[in-house]
């Protein structure tokens, strides 16, 4: 009876195993001969090549966790491509992690992709503050504004928009209005260092809620536009 191919391979894997077994371990390195190493090789690359297309995995990445499981299979297959100086693999590699097909260029494109989760984790983090800005966004981003192109990918479509929308804001003319944060205008007024956000704009007047106001009966006061000035952070 012919067996086929996964059966061929399983019966070679049992093979090699009981020839470990029957021999002295010293005497390993003459079980593997050269024939049984090509034809081996040859199983396994059959296998592969009938369940795993690569470069259509890297088109089409798994929907869950995509950016790690390519990262971790482009690393797998440029150790491959090192380990047996094969091209083909180093250049299935380049595909996945979008990288040159060099070992240089793919291990600094490895580095750079293991910092995504983490990238996406802050980042995630300083969105959901409330009151956040555009300079509280940014002090995060451009840690790692050399993978933005992979994080932004992986963000929800709320949250790039938000972003987008934070930009636009603080390339807008310098005026104080809703949802900017402030401290007062005068120096010697102890609100001068303190932190606060517009909460509501009447026109000619402004309410801010202030940070340190909120255990505090009275939480927001108002002012004339001209009484406020962009919060700075004092400590930096």
């Amino acid at each position: 009876m012919r067996l086929n191919g996964k059966s061929q391979l399983q019966q070679r894997i049992q093979e090699l195993e009981n020839a470990v077994q029957q021999r002295p371990s010293q005497e390993w390195g003459n079980t593997m001969t050269q024939q049984a190493t090509k034809a081996l090789n040859k199983q396994v690359k059959q296998a592969l090549e009938k369940t795993i297309d690569l470069r259509s995995l890297a088109q089409e990445p798994p929907k869950e966790n995509a950016q790690e499981c390519l990262r971790l299979m482009g690393m797998a297959l440029k150790n491959l491509a090192s380990a047996m100086n094969n091209t083909q693999a180093l250049e299935a590699a380049a595909i996945i992690l979008g990288s040159e097909p060099t070992p240089q260029a793919i291990a600094y494109r490895a580095e750079q992709l293991s910092m995504l989760p983490q990238a996406v984790s802050d980042i995630r983090r300083v969105l959901s503050k409330p009151g956040c800005t555009w300079q509280d966004y940014w002090a995060v981003a451009q840690e790692y504004e050399v993978i933005k192109s992979d994080y932004w990918a992986e963000l929800t479509t709320q949250e790039t928009e938000l972003i987008t929308a934070l930009q636009n804001a603080s390339s807008q003319p310098d005026t104080i209005g809703l949802g900017s944060i402030v401290a007062h205008a005068d120096p010697y007024r102890t609100l001068y260092v303190e932190r606060g956000e517009v909460v509501e704009d009447l026109g000619e007047e402004l309410i801010v809620a202030w940070d340190h106001w909120k255990e505090q009966s009275k939480k927001t006061d108002r002012y004339f536009r001209d009484e406020l000035r962009f919060w700075e952070d004092e400590n930096q």
